[in-house]
């Protein structure tokens, strides 16, 4: 992220761009923008004024499903479209297919600071990267984490720190030491379909 922030002059920006080519369809508010890339407001709009003036992202009107408030009179959750202004990805931007392959590489996110932020979470015994990390659009999974008194709030939190680093959602579970041994013996669908598949072990103290 610190080279590419170089190159592209702010990490800020790495971080929007790649929200954006990670989801090519979707609409982002400036809020949602800010918050998915952990960029402050001010700063988010600033690159979004930037993108925007390159044609890279456009302005987009686009509706949404709100809920309304519960009452005595309507006790049900009820849902009313409402229309935001946002922006979108310019799949005619001229440049996509050379950002594409550049930002939305994830040889280019470093592994090892990966394992820091989630070895923050407990005492990691085994974590996998799967599915996106290793290019296998099949596998479900992203990140696989074992270990003892892992928690889970420190967990969420990093998880969403390297979402708003690669710029995508990301799919993972963890588990008790003891469940994932039982679930290994068990031969779980889920567990082996991880090893028996592409990914890569980042930590490892408890397979052969």
């Amino acid at each position: 992220m610190e080279l590419l922030g170089k190159i592209f002059g702010s990490t800020h920006r790495v971080k929007i761009m790649r929200l954006f080519l990670s989801n090519p369809t979707d609409p982002f508010e400036l809020e949602d923008i800010a918050k998915r890339s952990r960029v402050k407001k001010p700063n988010a709009r600033k690159e979004i004024a930037l993108l925007v003036k390159i044609g890279f992202i456009k302005k987009k009107v686009f509706t949404v499903e709100v809920p309304q408030r519960v009452t005595k009179k309507r006790p049900e959750v009820t849902y009313k479209k409402v229309k935001r202004n946002g922006f979108v990805l310019n799949t005619r931007f001229r440049l996509l297919k050379q950002l594409q392959l550049l930002l939305l590489d994830s040889s280019s996110i470093k592994e090892k600071d990966i394992a820091a932020r989630i070895k923050k979470t407990g005492s990691i015994k085994l974590l996998i990267l799967s599915g996106w990390f290793v290019n296998d659009v099949d596998q479900s999974l992203d990140i696989l984490v074992v270990g003892k008194n892992i928690k889970r709030d420190t967990l969420e939190r990093e998880i969403t720190i390297i979402e708003s680093e690669v710029g995508r959602e990301l799919s993972y579970t963890f588990f008790d030491e003891d469940e994932f041994h039982y679930r290994l013996s068990m031969y779980d669908k889920l567990i082996r379909d991880i090893l028996e598949n592409p990914h890569k072990k980042l930590v490892n103290t408890i397979l052969e």
